[in-house]
Protein backbone atom coordinates (compact mmCIF):
# COMPACT_ATOMS: atom_id res chain seq x y z
CA UNK A 1 0.00 0.00 0.00
CA UNK A 2 2.24 2.49 0.26
CA UNK A 3 4.06 1.52 -2.75
CA UNK A 4 1.52 2.30 -4.33
CA UNK A 5 1.26 5.53 -2.33
CA UNK A 6 4.47 6.60 -3.26
CA UNK A 7 4.03 5.76 -6.85
CA UNK A 8 0.73 7.93 -7.23
CA UNK A 9 2.87 11.46 -5.85
CA UNK A 10 5.92 10.66 -7.79
CA UNK A 11 3.47 10.61 -10.79
CA UNK A 12 1.56 13.97 -9.45
CA UNK A 13 4.70 15.47 -8.87
CA UNK A 14 6.41 14.51 -12.36
CA UNK A 15 3.14 15.87 -14.07
CA UNK A 16 3.80 19.15 -12.46
CA UNK A 17 6.78 19.25 -12.53
CA UNK A 18 7.71 18.22 -16.68
CA UNK A 19 5.29 20.40 -17.96
CA UNK A 20 6.86 22.40 -20.80
CA UNK A 21 6.45 26.17 -21.19
CA UNK A 22 3.88 27.26 -23.24
CA UNK A 23 5.53 27.85 -26.96
CA UNK A 24 6.04 25.91 -30.60
CA UNK A 25 9.24 24.36 -32.33
CA UNK A 26 10.37 25.82 -35.40
CA UNK A 27 13.14 26.44 -38.04
CA UNK A 28 13.17 28.26 -41.00
CA UNK A 29 12.05 27.32 -44.08
CA UNK A 30 10.15 24.23 -42.37
CA UNK A 31 6.59 23.97 -42.77
CA UNK A 32 3.91 23.22 -39.71
CA UNK A 33 3.29 19.74 -41.43
CA UNK A 34 7.67 19.06 -41.68
CA UNK A 35 8.11 20.62 -37.65
CA UNK A 36 5.07 18.15 -37.20
CA UNK A 37 6.66 15.13 -38.13
CA UNK A 38 10.10 15.79 -36.85
CA UNK A 39 8.11 16.39 -33.37
CA UNK A 40 6.35 13.22 -33.47
CA UNK A 41 9.67 11.72 -34.40
CA UNK A 42 11.29 13.00 -31.06
CA UNK A 43 8.83 12.22 -29.29
CA UNK A 44 9.37 8.90 -30.19
CA UNK A 45 13.33 9.03 -29.62
CA UNK A 46 12.59 9.78 -26.19
CA UNK A 47 10.13 7.86 -25.06
CA UNK A 48 12.61 4.54 -26.20
CA UNK A 49 15.42 6.28 -24.41
CA UNK A 50 13.37 6.92 -21.44
CA UNK A 51 11.59 3.35 -21.72
CA UNK A 52 15.15 1.86 -21.99
CA UNK A 53 16.51 4.14 -18.95
CA UNK A 54 13.64 4.04 -16.68
CA UNK A 55 15.64 3.12 -14.22
CA UNK A 56 18.57 5.01 -13.85
CA UNK A 57 17.26 8.83 -15.04
CA UNK A 58 13.05 8.12 -15.27
CA UNK A 59 12.41 11.57 -15.60
CA UNK A 60 14.82 12.27 -18.42
CA UNK A 61 12.28 12.12 -21.67
CA UNK A 62 11.31 16.00 -21.88
CA UNK A 63 15.36 16.68 -22.12
CA UNK A 64 15.70 13.90 -25.08
CA UNK A 65 12.68 15.55 -26.87
CA UNK A 66 14.19 18.93 -26.44
CA UNK A 67 17.83 18.15 -27.05
CA UNK A 68 16.51 15.91 -30.57
CA UNK A 69 14.58 18.67 -31.71
CA UNK A 70 17.82 21.27 -30.91
CA UNK A 71 20.13 18.80 -32.73
CA UNK A 72 17.55 19.00 -35.98
CA UNK A 73 18.45 22.50 -36.21
CA UNK A 74 14.98 24.09 -34.11
CA UNK A 75 14.22 26.77 -31.73
CA UNK A 76 11.64 26.80 -29.14
CA UNK A 77 9.87 30.20 -29.19
CA UNK A 78 8.01 30.68 -25.63
CA UNK A 79 4.29 32.13 -26.60
CA UNK A 80 4.14 35.65 -24.46
CA UNK A 81 1.39 35.72 -21.51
Amino acid sequence: MKTLRLMVFIGVISGCTTAPPSGHWEQAGKTELETKDDHTHCQDVAMRESYRNRVDEPFKEALVEQNCMERMGYKYVKHSP
